[in-house]
């Protein structure tokens, strides 16, 4: 089922000074359990992976589906190059490369079962994390680059390659965060004690927004700083940033979608859904494109909140978000609201030593 709402486009400007909504522009809602959604880093277009293995192309402005390839494979993720168009699957014992015209050019199976996968365009590579925390780096042809593995306690449990940095981010259910090169180096790693679950990065790489399933969101810097960390009321299962580095968007286990500015303060939040699996925002937080429910695709677009005579005019689908409402910080916690590995260390140098040179 598709649905489409028309709504024009609103003017870039700062969304903390505005009040809010945000109004249903698309829906697909699929017929099959879906296992992960990715928004091209364009925003032209979603790409749908059901758990049997089938792959579908939306068109993000209108929530068409444009086409479909069956793999017929357990599928975990998939990612699109914005310059070819070309998909790449990633599967619990597969990868596979789809041309823009949905042909298939070749798919390799894995004895290793794989936990996640990226896709790195500008280094024209992919990233593969298997089970036992091993990594292999591999050129669009599969040739491998690099293999490894990631020193953690815990399971890999997300990866993130942005579109505009060679470097890509790891993090472990041990709380690690590991920030690494194309060639597989480690340039550092920052421990916390939060059982990561979801990673992404700013389009160029140096803002790097994880949240966990304790409750929390930590925002790091390239640079090695902590820009903030916050605890939410339920789970964190998503998180995105926008292409422009700007917003902040983290999707919950109890359906709450909360937006954050660079200075992490709440932009708005709200309960839209039953549960959020996956969030992403355009450039600039124009648009909000979610996951739900295990087979519903929805694309919002965030607006001026609409008076009653407007609502009256419109017959499109609109949720009231409020734009007043603040996280509780763990600031009381500790010098920057993090949780320290070690209990008796009361530096205040805002996290630079829960990094680790490598």
């Amino acid at each position: 089922m598709n649905d489409f709402l028309s709504n024009s486009r609103q003017n870039k400007s700062d969304l903390s000074l505005r009040k809010l909504s945000c109004e249903l522009i698309w829906k697909v809602n699929f017929s099959e359990p879906l296992s992960s959604v990715f928004l091209s880093f364009d925003s032209k277009d979603a790409v749908a992976v059901s758990r049997r293995g089938e792959i579908s192309v939306i068109n993000a402005s209108e929530g068409k589906i444009i086409r479909s390839t069956d793999l017929k494979v357990p599928l975990i993720c998939a990612f699109i190059d914005n310059s070819t168009r070309e998909i790449f699957a990633f599967g619990s014992n597969s990868v596979s490369r789809i041309a823009s015209d949905g042909v298939k050019l070749w798919h390799k199976i894995i004895q290793t079962p794989i936990i996640t996968g990226a896709l790195s365009k500008i280094n024209n590579s992919f990233v593969i994390c298997y089970e036992g925390n091993k990594i292999v780096i591999a050129d669009y042809n599969a040739v491998p680059k690099y293999k490894g593995v990631i020193d953690s306690k815990g399971p890999v449990s997300s990866i993130y390659a942005p579109e505009l940095s060679n470097n890509f981010t790891v993090v472990t259910a041990a709380g690690d965060v590991f920030f690494i090169n194309a060639y597989g180096n480690v340039l550092w790693q920052f421990c916390i004690n939060d059982k990561l679950n979801s990673v992404s990065m700013s389009r160029d790489g140096r803002i790097i927004f994880a949240g966990s399933s304790d409750n929390k969101v930590l925002c790091l810097h390239s640079e090695q700083k902590v820009l903030f960390n916050y605890e939410l009321k339920s789970p964190v299962i998503c998180t995105d940033i926008s292409e422009d580095g700007k917003y902040f968007a983290v999707g919950c286990s109890d359906g709450y979608i909360y937006i954050l500015d660079s200075n992490g303060n709440t932009v708005f939040y709200d309960r839209p859904l039953s549960c959020v699996s996956k969030i992403y925002l355009s450039d600039g937080a124009e648009q909000i494109l979610t996951l739900s429910d295990s087979n519903l695709i929805s694309m919002y677009k965030i607006c001026e909140r609409k008076t009653l005579e407007d609502k009256s005019k419109d017959f499109a689908g609109f949720i009231e978000l409020d734009s007043n409402v603040n996280f509780k910080t763990e600031s009381s916690n500790g010098a920057d609201g993090l949780n320290n590995n070690n209990n008796n260390d009361n530096s205040n140098n805002n996290g630079f030593e829960k990094f680790i040179e490598l």
